[in-house]
């Protein structure tokens, strides 16, 4: 999960319709030398981890050589946007819900069917991590892990404050205890309870799913109101007014990146994230911290089984055979499961996933134990979002940035993202 900012989400849309008159078919030969050019954005843990499973395959296979490239998420969808447009885009590359619609409907993504349990083995993957790199019944792209939500803690904050949070299997909690153990450590201590979530749209889907609605319709409109939005962010500025979630200022600079985190930074004893990134938090904090599943006031979580980033393969390629044996590889090798551990996730080849879990230390054990501890409250995938979720995605965060330095009440906010994102549907 990433931030998009305005001029990369206008770069996405505008320089991708003028790549499909750009998207001719290359030559699908593995044979002789090759160079494949693999991208993707992370940390520089995931930035390590994958340039160690990529060297790997090279060593296996040393007639294909692999460039690779990797930045933060809105450099990453800039660059690439514009590579694509200009008819120098990679070979394999990574994509998150937001983008992969856009870019399967902009012709810019090769369909994979064809290689399907041929080239590309995909049967220790289950269904619905499948079904989320699907597009008008396609293949699209292949799920580069699992993930789910998550509310990673520092527990030295919440012992401080007398403030409680459940970890252990089974346990629940409310949202109404949520709020009162974030206000006690913003009331007890100098950093915030929480960092302030309602700058993402991945927390209100999970929100709304707790409430019997939908991000998104399964015929790609808006699943929720206006009404129900000025309802969650006014319960989080009640939390905020009470310092148990981080100031305007400080919440403005998220991007779902680790370096900027409330967490890392000092600024919040808590943030909700996804456990795909929790190996990262691991590095940049240390190993104090701690794993929680997030509030729910109902039988529902609304925490579910999501590809956290999925791999493609470019239409234009010219390699498309050496850039699914390497799509191959990553999924499915043991030594490159070994490798990539929970970097992006816990493995989607189940098989390696129940390998690397049993030999995990560190970030990748906390995220295998905190999976098998919340396993029963984890549903399905949500499915892939529509074109034109990018922006509505850059929109919400930047509507909410008015709604917390106080330039618009959340009400009438809510209102602009409806308008909006019913804009960019329709687009």
């Amino acid at each position: 999960m990433g931030r998009m900012s305005r001029r990369a989400a206008g770069l996405l849309v505008g320089l991708l319709s003028a790549s499909a008159a750009l998207a001719g078919c290359g030559s699908d030969s593995a044979d002789g030398p090759v160079t494949l050019r693999f991208v993707w954005w992370g940390n520089e843990d995931r930035a390590k981890v994958t340039r160690e499973a990529v060297e790997e395959f090279r060593r296996r296979n040393p007639d294909i050589r692999v460039e690779t490239e990797y930045s933060g998420y809105d450099a990453y969808f800039q660059k690439l946007s514009t590579q694509v447009a200009g008819g120098a885009g990679p070979d394999l590359l990574q994509l998150d819900r937001a983008t992969l619609g856009e870019y399967a409907g902009r012709n810019v993504l090769a369909a994979l069917d064809e290689y399907v349990g041929k080239a590309l083995k995909v049967d220790r993957i289950s269904p619905d991590l499948l079904e989320g790199g699907k597009v008008d019944g396609k293949q699209y792209a292949v799920a580069g892990g699992a993930t789910t939500q998550v509310l990673v803690f520092d527990p030295t904050h919440f012992e401080a404050a007398g403030a409680r949070v459940p970890t252990a299997a089974g346990e629940r909690w409310t949202w109404a205890e949520f709020a009162d153990a974030m206000a006690k450590v913003g009331a007890a201590g100098t950093v915030a309870g929480t960092t302030d979530f309602g700058w993402a749209v991945d927390w209100f889907e999970v929100w709304l799913r707790q409430h019997g609605k939908r991000l998104y319709t399964a015929e790609g409109g808006l699943g929720f109101t206006a009404e129900d939005l000025t309802r969650y962010w006014e319960s989080i500025g009640a939390l905020r007014a009470g310092r148990g979630a981080t100031p305007a200022e400080v919440t403005t600079k998220m991007d779902g990146s680790v370096q900027n985190s409330g967490i890392v930074t000092r600024q919040a004893a808590s943030e909700i994230g996804y456990d795909s990134t929790v190996t990262g938090y691991f590095g940049a904090f240390g190993t104090g911290l701690k794993l929680a599943p997030l509030p729910s006031d109902v039988a529902e979580t609304g925490m579910a089984a999501l590809p956290p980033v999925s791999f493609a393969v470019a239409r234009r390629s010219e390699h498309k055979e050496a850039a699914v044996k390497l799509l191959d590889f990553l999924l499915n090798d043991p030594a490159a499961g070994k490798l990539l551990g929970a970097s992006r996730g816990v493995p989607p080849n189940e098989e390696i996933r129940a390998q690397v879990c049993a030999a995990a230390e560190g970030g990748t054990k906390a995220v295998c134990d905190y999976e098998e501890a919340q396993k029963d409250k984890i549903g399905p995938a949500f499915g892939a979002w529509p074109t034109g979720a990018s922006a509505i995605k850059r929109d919400f965060q930047r509507t909410y940035d008015d709604v917390i330095f106080g330039r618009v009440g959340a009400a009438d906010a809510a209102r602009r993202v409806i308008q909006d994102a019913e804009k960019s549907l329709g687009s």
